[in-house]
């Protein structure tokens, strides 16, 4: 996996505000979490730091790998400007998510320990979905190249009993709407 990408600040997850502030913010399961404005770069990468430790990131994905516990990193942290109630609101809120998040992880943690096989079992369905989505993209794309060659004018070259003017009769008919191969 290509190394994280540190901004223009030189850390990773802080920006800089307009009003000269640094903002800190990560991403936990596809979600952006604004975890606070604050005076300095490095205050805005050491609450990052706490952020990647409570989700259990690897020590070379954080700006200060020297920390090497949560409790030293939530040491060295300090708390971040807010402002006004909206930004408190924000901060707050995105706790909640850090902490929702990291019960989340841990749970399915042990619930992948305690179950096995159904871990399996889910990689099953995650290939048949793929070769859902594979089939239901050609059939997309097969549809597109027939509206285009129905569109030049060819049309009048297909059968009664070519699948492109069957297609075009019943072009009301969902491409997405499962069949019986489907299941």
């Amino acid at each position: 996996m290509a190394p994280r990408r540190r901004s223009n600040t030189g850390f990773i997850g802080v920006r800089l505000r307009p009003a000269g502030h640094f903002a800190a913010e990560i991403t936990a399961g596809g979600t952006r979490v604004w975890l606070g404005t604050f005076y300095t770069k490095e205050a805005a990468a050491r609450a990052y730091d706490v952020a990647a430790w409570r989700f259990g990131r690897p020590r070379h994905e954080m700006n200060f790998p020297e920390v090497r516990s949560l409790t030293e990193a939530q040491s060295l942290s300090t708390e971040p400007l807010l402002r006004s109630q909206g930004e408190a609101r924000r901060y707050r809120s995105g706790q909640r998510r850090i902490n929702t998040t990291e019960a989340d992880e841990q749970f399915m943690a042990q619930w992948r320990r305690d179950h096995p096989g159904a871990v399996e079992a889910s990689a099953f369905w995650k290939e048949k979905q793929t070769y859902r989505r594979e089939r239901r993209a050609g059939k997309r794309q097969r549809r597109a190249e027939y509206e285009a060659e129905y569109a030049k004018g060819e049309a009048s070259t297909w059968g009664e009993n070519d699948e492109r003017w069957l297609w075009h009769l019943s072009s009301t008919a969902s491409e997405d709407t499962p069949s019986e191969d489907d299941f």
